[in-house]
């Protein structure tokens, strides 16, 4: 399941932020990493990974340069053990489609 939480908004965006999205941002770690950063949870809730995976913990944001691409890939490999090798390279397949139409 995916949810997406609004936070850091600014001027007349700031009441679209969901309440309490700014302290599970922080609870998470991703209170510096800056937008997008994905947390992956167990269904416990529990925090499997987030995308603070690059060098000198790094967030990767929305993975457009190939070594973040690679490293989304990873988490995916870590954290959906359902999910088949190809079903990750079609995800792959996808960033870098966008990313070359950047």
């Amino acid at each position: 399941m995916l949810v997406k939480l609004d936070v850091m908004e600014r001027g007349d965006k700031k009441p679209l932020e969901n309440p309490g999205a700014d302290a599970f941002l922080k609870k998470m770690g991703g209170e510096k990493s800056g937008l997008p950063f994905i947390v992956f949870l167990d269904k416990n809730g529990k925090k499997l990974a987030d995308s603070n995976v690059l060098p000198g913990g790094n967030n990767i944001g929305y993975p457009v340069a190939s070594e973040e691409i690679k490293a989304f890939d990873n988490l995916l490999g870590k954290t959906a053990p359902r999910m088949t090798a190809a079903q990750r390279a079609q995800i792959a397949g996808y960033l870098k489609e966008k990313a070359a139409r950047r």
